[in-house]
């Protein structure tokens, strides 16, 4: 689901009244490791300049807004919003302290959209040894009743029980059509808790924090390879051969993300780099002749896998 810019008020909203707000740690089945997400990120929110260009949906920002009343221009601080004040270039304010903060954009259409910062926590890293991951619960204020709260995340799974939580990537846009990665450090997405951008940053692949047990982050190949391995996207077209919360085990070629399941060769599904898979065994969804339809890929064998480099081996879940 994709909420639309032109009906903010009520799009995204749950059926009931009240907005519950996802428990990260029990709550959400479909978010640890080894669930995959059939969508990049792809909302009318989830990518905005920090220099007052507009989005693809025409959304712009304007400032970010203190409790008080005053008002900042928004950056960030690491893997952190911040609010910066340009008169004494500094920071007034960074991620936790920014709860209670509203992020203020505009849209020609819908007019002043206001995003509030409702609560703050971190998750764990899905790697091992790898960083704590920062998550915002966002809302918007209705449009038509101000005082209602609506999630900026769209719920993939449409029960509209939860708020769901997000992650913010500085310096990266993610296209959801494509699946490609573009670099641009004036840029942030907020990445939704069950689509995939979320999920490559809890896997040590952000671009905004070393890689586990290196002292850079993840490469640009290694995060494209990423990418497309957690949505499935065999032919590297951004097309995803699976759905929301399919289970499937993934190992990483430095070792730093364990499987969730097994790693019998028997059930291996694919060996992976930036262009998507380079051998296709056993689809994790779907069938080898519905891929085939759209790419060939040969099978993989274990001479591949101990000689051909990739970033990824994937396994599918009986």
């Amino acid at each position: 689901m994709i909420c639309s810019v032109g009906l903010l008020a009520g799009a995204c909203a749950p059926e009931d009244d009240e907005l519950a707000f996802r428990d990260t740690t029990t709550g959400c089945t479909n978010c640890g490791n080894g669930s995959n997400s059939a969508k990049a990120n792809g909302y009318p929110i989830d990518q905005l300049n920090l220099y007052g260009w507009p989005n693809d949906a025409g959304i712009t920002v304007t400032a970010i807004k203190s409790p008080l009343g005053s008002s900042y221009t928004l950056r960030t601080s690491g893997q952190e919003l911040g609010a910066w004040d340009t008169t004494t270039d500094t920071f007034v304010a960074v991620g936790e302290d920014l709860v209670g903060w509203t992020i203020k954009l505009y849209e020609e259409k819908a007019g002043l959209i206001e995003i509030e910062i409702v609560d703050y926590g971190t998750v764990a890293s899905l790697a091992t040894d790898g960083p704590d991951v920062s998550i915002y619960e966002l809302a918007y204020h209705n449009p038509k009743n101000p005082g209602e709260l609506l999630p900026i995340c769209p719920d993939p799974e449409e029960d509209g029980d939860d708020m769901i939580m997000a992650t913010i990537v500085r310096g990266e846009l993610y296209d959801d059509e494509t699946h490609d990665i573009t670099v641009n450090g004036e840029w942030i997405t907020i990445a939704c808790e069950l689509n995939a951008v979320y999920k490559l940053k809890r896997l040590g692949y952000g671009p905004n924090q070393n890689f586990p047990g290196a002292s850079a982050p993840a490469t640009l190949d290694q995060r494209q390879a990423t990418l497309r391995m957690i949505t499935a996207d065999y032919c590297g077209t951004g097309y995803s051969f699976t759905e929301f919360g399919t289970h499937v085990g993934w190992v990483n070629d430095a070792e730093t993300v364990p499987s969730a399941y097994g790693t019998a060769w028997a059930d291996v599904e694919a060996l992976w780099d930036e262009d998507g898979a380079i051998c296709l065994s056993n689809p994790r969804f779907t069938t080898l002749g519905v891929v085939q339809n759209q790419c060939t890929l040969p099978l993989c064998t274990t001479q591949m896998a101990a000689t051909v480099p990739h970033e990824w081996t994937t396994w599918s879940v009986p």
